[in-house]
Parts: structure tokens; sequence; C-alpha cells
């Protein structure tokens, strides 16, 4: 697939992400579902995304990493297709449960994709198509705010229903009519489980990412219950939310070239030890100035890492037959360690308060370095 629409897919899917579960707390606080419907829609979502995020891999080798990738297009619009109905909690379960699987399918496979296409400078790469897709978020988002806000939800699901069909229309002349020699190998190609189990490099680069994003995803929610009770007004939180988003958009445009340039694990301890440190810094600071300073550097060690740590994977399976499945168990095992891990701080902070939370990411960052270690020891034995 080319490169150019393979941004521009992940573009979409992204910011159709965000702006899907955003319409759940609009529709709330309109009185149309209440605060227990949110819940379960929320975890609908994030279940059936982690589920089908396990199984992308093996739909890839059945029926072709595109032609999957395609679906998800068509499951995105015709889940803004039932938005666009008389909503009940059947209706938005539905759209839930078409969004999830959409997000589930494609996010691997379009990983998978770019680790085929960058054969040199993957960290760069995997870094600049995570920016711009996470730069969909942002413009998506306020597209579909501005479009509720001012004309109506119905016209807004209407638009981005329209979009998804064409682009599947479009997509589906390229993925389904000029594939055939990919239909030919697909046979040849099935990759078992255990072939990636028994690959040590695989297992570290796994756990990495696993210990990465427990220690990082969910910072975000808890960063405003920490500075709001150092004095901080709400506006400035706003503002230093963006500061933190910022910071990690460059940080995985700039990790990812530091990586192809120093080595990937070199990156990712210097990246986690900075990240151990600034977090227990964000608990004991108050100066304004330099909590936006904290911030900003944080961002970029946080999510910043996320590039680097699948062209590690990448590196470490390097037969690109196996990147459908190998992503796909990637994609699961993050996404179980992000919900798994909100449980866990939520948990801690009710517990034993919130710079409890933040402890907790900062020695899970500190942590984190065992796996990278391990990694680093079965590559130099060549396991």
């Amino acid at each position: 697939m080319n490169k150019k629409i393979l941004y521009l897919l992940a573009f979409l899917i992204k910011g159709w992400e965000v702006s899907l579960l955003l319409v759940l707390p609009i529709l709330q606080t309109q009185g149309r579902i209440n605060l227990f419907e949110l819940g379960i829609l929320a975890a609908t979502f994030s279940i059936f995304q982690i589920i089908t995020s396990l199984f992308s891999g093996h739909l890839a080798e059945k029926f072709s990493n595109k032609r999957v990738m395609t679906a998800a297009i068509f499951f995105y619009g015709l889940a803004w297709l039932v938005l666009a109905t008389p909503i009940s909690f059947i209706s938005l379960l539905v759209v839930c449960c078409l969004g999830g699987i959409a997000t589930g399918s494609f996010i691997p496979l379009a990983n998978s994709q770019i680790a085929k296409i960058a054969n040199q400078n993957r960290a760069k790469e995997f870094g600049d198509f995570s920016a711009f897709s996470d730069i969909g978020r942002v413009v998506l988002v306020s597209i579909t705010t501005f479009l509720i806000g001012n004309v109506s939800l119905f016209t807004t699901s209407l638009v981005f229903a329209v979009l998804g069909i064409i682009s599947t229309a479009i997509l589906a002349k390229v993925t389904i009519l000029n594939f055939k020699e990919e239909d030919s190998l697909k046979n040849l190609q099935a990759v078992r489980l255990h072939h990636l189990l028994k690959n040590k490099r695989f297992i570290f680069a796994v756990l990495t990412g696993m210990f990465d994003v427990f220690a990082s995803a969910s910072l975000f929610i808890f960063i405003p219950l920490l500075l709001i009770p150092k004095g901080i007004d709400i506006s400035s939180v706003g503002f230093l939310s963006a500061l933190f988003f910022a910071g990690y958009l460059f940080g995985r445009v700039l990790l990812g070239r530091m990586a192809d340039q120093f080595g990937d694990v070199n990156i990712l301890v210097i990246a986690q030890i900075f990240m151990a440190v600034l977090i227990v810094c964000l608990i004991f600071i108050n100066n304004l100035i330099l909590v936006s300073t904290i911030l900003f550097v944080l961002g970029v060690f946080t999510r910043g890492t996320s590039p680097v740590i699948r062209a590690m994977m990448a590196n470490a399976v390097s037969e690109k037959h196996k990147f459908d499945k190998a992503f796909s168990i990637h994609s699961f095992s993050l996404n179980t360690a992000n919900v798994t891990s909100r449980s866990v701080y939520g948990f801690s902070a009710g517990i034993f308060g919130i710079a409890s939370v933040f402890y907790l990411s900062a020695l899970v960052a500190l942590a984190t370095l065992v796996p990278l270690y391990l990694y680093q020891r079965s590559k130099d034995q060549g396991v």
C-alpha cells in the first residue's frame, strides 16, 4: 500500500477513534445516556479493540493485510452511519463494537505495513507515522466538536459515514482487485504463534513495550489531579496538558531519529531513566514555569518511546511475512497493559493518594530496564 495512503488512513482512524468516544460524554451531558451506560459503552469499545487486535494478524494471513485495513475503514463508516440513526443504548453499543473492531484490526496491521516499507531507519519512519496519525486526533476532534456544537450530531455522523464509505470504495478497487499475487502467497506465509514465542528477542521487546505503556500511557489522566491541588487553575492545566501532548509528538519524531543513529536500546534506557526522574520531580515542584518545562520534556520521554519500541519489535522478528502476527500480539499486549494501568493507578490514587500514582509510574519506568537488558543480551548472543 502506498505510504501516503497509509498515513492518511491512520490519520482518519486515530481521529475517528477519539471523536467517536468523545460523542459519548456529550450524549451523557445531554441526558440521552446515563453514567452507567457511558461506562459500559466505553468498556465495550476497549474490549472489542483489544480482542480484535489479537486476531488481526490471523485475519491478515487469511484475507491479506490491505483488505483487512480496508474493512476497518468500512466499519468506521458504518459506525458513523449507525450513529446518524435515532440514538438508543443498543445503537450506541453497535457503534462501539464497530469502532473497537475497526481500531483493533487497523492499528497493528498499519504498523506492520510501516515495518515492511521501512527497511532502513525504521524508528524514524515509525516516529513520523505515529506523530502524523496523532495529529489526526487533534484535527478530527476539533472538527467533530465544532460540527456537533454548530450543526448537529446527525450531520456530523453523516459526513463521516460518507467519508468512510467513499474511502472504502476507493481502497477496495486497489486492495481487492489488484493484489492477486498476495493470494498466491497466503498459504506460504502462515505463521504459528509458537514460532514467535520461541524468539526471545520478540518476547523481551513485547515486555519492554508493556512496561513502557504501563508506566506512561495513563499519566495524562492523572496529571490534572496532581496539578490542581498545587493551586494551578483549570485554564493553566489545559495549557499544560497541551504542552505535554506537544512534547510527545515532538518526542516521537526526535527519539525515532535518534534511535536509528544511536541504537534503540540506548535511547530507551536514557528515556526510561529521564522519565522516572521527571515524574518524581513533578510531585514536588510547584513553580508554573518549571512544571511547564517538565511536562513538555516528560512528554518527549514518555510517549516518544513508542516508535523506538515498534522498530525494536520489527528488528527482533526480521522476517517480513511474520510482521502482521507479531504486531497483532504487540498491539494486544500494549492495549492490555494500558487498560490494566488505568485500573491499578485509579485504585492506588483512591487508597494512597494521587502522588502514589506517580511514584508507581516512576518505579515501573525503571523496571523497564530489565526486559531491555535481556533484549540486548539475547541480541548479543544471537538468540
